[in-house]
């Protein structure tokens, strides 16, 4: 195994990717020889990314879409199998999250996390599947969350449609273990992803700001993960490196689940 070129030649469909987790993804498996095709739904990032990722995958593609629209991702799906005959690897990275108590969650909200959290992935893995099954080999791997298995207060549907999508990867790696395809979950706890940091500058600089990192370094016994933790995860199980694994989750969150109660010089509402 050339664990230089772990993916060379693989089609790698990341379902967003214009900023955080997915970008790093993509950029990480366009190193390891992969073809990347990379959707987004914002015009600006996802043509930065796409040409950031070309400079070392040339064939790379981007797809602006919205996954919270089945038409778009069916115009997606159908151009990936016309123009590439389809994928090798999954990587749906999807997570949407409006934190509020449920009875406070407008319908039309509650929706909009369903699709995007849950049936999305669901509908490009189907899109996907009957390529895999006929070439009897392919990789679906579904980024979820710590939230997942534990969470806090606010996240109703966030924490369901995330163990969701637990679930039915666990399902669907049943399902197609006999056509040579492999499914796992990667389940991320705190990561200092765009969207984090983005956070973190929403407060003032000064003891606001320091008290919110000291809280974020306080949730996991680690310290809180980088993108690309969760990139050399994904790229462990997207390689033949894991090819002995499927229906597993893989809980990267610096050791946050095993933890049973906060930790010490944390905050418990954190």
């Amino acid at each position: 195994m050339d664990y230089n070129k772990l993916l060379t030649g693989k089609r790698v469909l990341i379902t967003t990717g214009a900023r955080g987790i997915g970008r790093d993804i993509a950029r990480l498996f366009a190193s390891q020889g992969a073809v990347i095709l990379l959707g987004g739904r914002n015009q600006g990032y996802l043509e930065h990314a796409v040409k950031e990722i070309r400079e070392i995958s040339p064939t790379s593609k981007g797809y602006l879409m919205d996954l919270s629209d089945e038409d778009s991702m069916e115009k997606c799906c159908c151009d990936i199998i016309d123009t590439f005959g389809g994928t090798d690897i999954l990587v749906h990275t999807a997570g949407i999250n409006q934190r509020m108590p449920l009875h406070e969650c407008a319908e039309a909200d509650l929706k909009k996390m369903m699709e995007v959290n849950y049936f999305s992935g669901l509908r490009f893995a189907g899109k996907m599947l009957p390529g895999m099954m006929e070439r009897k080999e392919g990789n679906l791997i579904f980024i979820s969350s710590i939230h997942a298995f534990m969470t806090m207060p606010g996240n109703t549907m966030y924490a369901g449609t995330k163990g969701a999508m637990v679930s039915a990867a666990r399902a669907m790696a049943l399902d197609y273990a006999s056509y040579g395809i492999r499914v796992n979950t990667i389940c991320p706890g705190l990561i200092l992803s765009d969207v984090v940091k983005d956070e973190i500058k929403e407060y003032p600089e000064g003891d606001k700001r320091k008290t919110f990192i000291k809280q974020l370094n306080s949730m996991q016994p680690l310290p809180p993960g980088k993108m690309r933790d969760i990139s050399n995860t994904a790229l462990f199980l997207a390689s033949e490196m894991s090819s002995y694994i499927t229906g597993q989750v893989i809980m990267a969150d610096g050791g946050a689940s095993a933890v049973a109660h906060p930790m010490k010089g944390g905050d418990a509402d954190a």
